[in-house]
């Protein structure tokens, strides 16, 4: 004699249903990648309307928007640093998250400030300080000048305008 139990099709069902949320959520597979989707970098960066005239002014500005904000000169930092046969950098540092879209606006943001710097400063090196490592953009002063000539500047091509770039991040 066979038992047939009235509660089998309604056990098969959930056990399907089951299986297939399970499915849906990613509980049941390793998805390959925890981090946040990228989104896509704002268009254009409006350049900053107020001039900086120290270090402390454009680093106050910058760290208003992004965590972790370092800004330095290397004749303050490097002790070895050579007035008269080197030229003189611009390091802001900050924290990134290895977003590559945020990473952009990041350095567009800064690169806009920074054409508003009334100090001196030959170079800007942009870098983003990430659990794997840095990533760096270097940056003449007459490119600042030249990618912020008309008010705002284009996020997309930031890095692809500088003059030297050190980044194993964003490959």
């Amino acid at each position: 004699m066979r038992f047939y139990s009235k509660s089998t099709p309604a056990l098969l069902v959930a056990g399907v249903l089951t299986a297939t949320l399970i499915g849906l959520s990613g509980c049941g597979s390793d998805s390959g990648s925890t981090s946040e989707p990228e989104s896509a970098p704002t268009a254009t960066l409006e350049v900053a309307a107020q001039g900086f005239d120290s270090l402390e002014e454009l680093s106050d500005y910058v760290a208003q928007s992004l965590d972790g904000v370092e800004v330095s000169l290397e004749s303050e930092t490097n002790p070895d640093f050579n007035q008269e046969t080197e030229p003189e950098r611009l390091h802001v540092d900050f924290t990134s998250d290895e977003n590559e879209a945020k990473d952009l606006e990041a350095t567009a943001f800064i690169v806009q400030a920074t054409s508003q710097a009334a100090f001196d400063y030959d170079i800007l090196m942009v870098t983003g300080v990430v659990s794997a490592g840095e990533w760096s953009y270097l940056y003449d002063r007459s490119t600042v000048e030249d990618l912020t000539a008309d008010g705002h500047i284009a996020v997309a091509d930031i890095w692809d305008s500088a003059e030297q770039s050190f980044d194993t991040i964003h490959l």
